[in-house]
């Protein structure tokens, strides 16, 4: 197991990023950041997260690396790529990659990390904004157990419910999963609204019942309530949840599946990711639906 004195690095302390680092801080971990746009630089800082303006020394000093951003290629870039972590003289042995990327990518990646002596543990999260600021996420964890088992405090304090699903990639592949269902049921819920609004039947008291029968679902609880109220306040961005969406497709495409509703939800998303609706709330998504439904 780790102790306190363990140092933990992150890159990527954005919408999700920034609550874990601060629940590590609470729980008197001691955080560095190297911080790639220097904008950031006075607002990470009054966190109470140590930055270090050098990435060979941001490296050097931290034992833990955790990564929380958006792309396979930037993470195959910063441990993999010519000045990556792999190039570096001094570097940590273990990293959580709690980003959302490609498994087949992490398997790649993991095993060229190992084959130098580090540990990749694949940890994708869902439960949006207010899971991590609460330490409330759902994480799913890819990965050697002996290394999932040291690290487990960490996880413990960013997450309520810890799933170790298996090896290396397996953690992306729960992701996408949970991005699959969350996406058609996002579309269900948008399908039932617009019946509602057909009939002239008040959306509001269809959502109550249906809390209460086997159509309750957190989808329905938070989404729907977001979509009720017109507020599409970023929790999940709806560029990010369709980057995710293609990652799930794609690797469907790979392995030559013709999974019907992932298209259908790939191809609305993205519509949606495209129509100005980018940088708001994933359930946005319902704006699309009810366009196509006029």
């Amino acid at each position: 197991m780790i102790s306190k004195k363990t140092k933990i690095g992150f890159i990527g302390t954005g919408i999700m990023g920034l609550p874990m680092a601060k629940n590590l801080i609470k729980s008197k971990y001691n955080v560095y950041s190297y911080v790639r746009n220097k904008n950031n630089h006075s607002f990470i800082k009054k966190n109470r997260i140590k930055i270090i303006h050098s990435i060979d020394d941001f490296y050097s000093e931290i034992d833990i690396l955790i990564l929380v951003v958006s792309e396979t290629s930037d993470v195959k870039q910063l441990l993999i790529g010519k000045d990556g972590l792999i190039a570096k003289k001094n570097k940590p042995s273990i990293i959580i990659d709690m980003s959302t990327i490609c498994p087949i990518e992490t398997i790649n990646i993991s095993k060229v990390l190992q084959k130098n002596k580090i540990s990749l543990i694949d940890a994708p999260v869902s439960g949006g904004e207010i899971g991590a600021i609460e330490g409330k996420l759902s994480i799913m964890i890819g990965g050697k157990k002996n290394i999932v088992t040291k690290i487990m405090p960490i996880f413990r304090i960013l997450g309520e419910k810890i799933t170790h699903i298996g090896g290396s990639g397996s953690g992306q592949v729960a992701k996408a999963c949970n991005q699959i269902i969350v996406a058609q049921t996002v579309h269900a819920i948008s399908e039932a609204f617009i019946i509602a609004d057909k009939f002239k039947v008040n959306k509001k008291n269809i959502r109550e019942a249906l809390l209460g029968g086997f159509a309750k679902s957190k989808a329905l609880e938070t989404h729907g309530e977001r979509i009720l109220n017109k507020n599409y306040k970023p929790g999940f961005k709806t560029k990010l949840h369709a980057k995710d969406l293609r990652i799930a497709r794609g690797i469907s495409v790979k392995k030559k599946l013709n999974l019907k509703g992932t298209n259908l939800v790939t191809q609305y998303m993205n519509e949606c990711n495209k129509n100005g609706h980018s940088e708001k709330d994933s359930s946005s998504y319902y704006l699309t639906v009810k366009e196509k439904n006029k």
